[in-house]
């Protein structure tokens, strides 16, 4: 009978919590097809485009990214560039969107764990509903947030704490998972712990080390871990 309270405790302190999710990079390796998408997308416009440019803006909106790299600000074309530049990420999404080592089994883990869950994504409804549906994730979420629905992306906290207020959860107990400095910064500034992973062969990320835990693959992470970070006990 005590034990079956205690772990009774434990989900309902699970419960009170909630693990928000960076989708880019950390639950799926789409960077390549983000990078490929801007290049093309820049070249039928005749525009210069560059991998540094792809990686300095990196986990920024789109409206963001657009001044920023080429220059662009009327919203009209701000506009037309961003949607071309997603109509392609999505026709390779669709040919290899394939999940990152260790996210579905944590995220499948969690949810069995009693954590509530959420992704708090940069990207437009549309890539994150086309993720979701490719990579089977909806029976483990709860909701997720766009960038597209708040007034300032990352590195401000809006999307997190939006993410938060979706769930009913104190931002005080959220921990977020990202892979990018701009998506670490947003967590600080939402008052979130935090998990960095390491993309893939990054073995200097500078501007990770102001998670809370920085992991190589999210096969590093586990739920006892993230018992841990939020202080869950039962």
């Amino acid at each position: 009978m005590a034990k079956s309270r205690q772990r009774a405790d434990l989900r309902a302190a699970r419960g009170a919590c909630a693990i928000l999710w960076d989708v880019d990079g950390v639950i799926i390796d789409s960077g390549e097809q983000h990078r490929r998408a801007w290049a093309a997308m820049a070249a039928e416009r005749g525009l210069p485009y560059s991998d540094a440019s792809f990686w300095a803006t990196f986990g920024m909106r789109n409206q963001d990214i657009i001044p920023q790299v080429f220059g662009v600000r009327e919203p009209g074309q701000v506009a037309a560039m961003a949607q071309r530049k997603e109509e392609l990420y999505r026709e390779l999404l669709r040919r290899e969107a394939v999940a990152l080592p260790g996210a579905r089994e944590l995220m499948a883990a969690l949810h069995e764990a009693g954590y509530r869950q959420a992704l708090g994504s940069s990207a437009p409804v549309a890539n994150i509903e086309a993720i979701i549906e490719l990579l089977g994730l909806r029976p483990w979420l709860d909701g997720f947030v766009s960038g597209e629905r708040v007034a300032r992306g990352k590195p401000a906290p809006d999307i997190f704490l939006a993410c938060a207020a979706l769930l009913g959860v104190d931002p005080a107990r959220c921990l977020v998972i990202e892979d990018a400095p701009a998506g670490i910064q947003a967590a600080r500034a939402g008052g979130m712990r935090c998990v960095a992973a390491r993309r893939a062969g990054q073995a200097d990320a500078p501007g990770l080390e102001a998670a809370d835990l920085v992991v190589d693959s999210l096969l590093a992470l586990d739920v006892a871990t993230v018992d841990a970070l939020l202080a869950v006990s039962s």
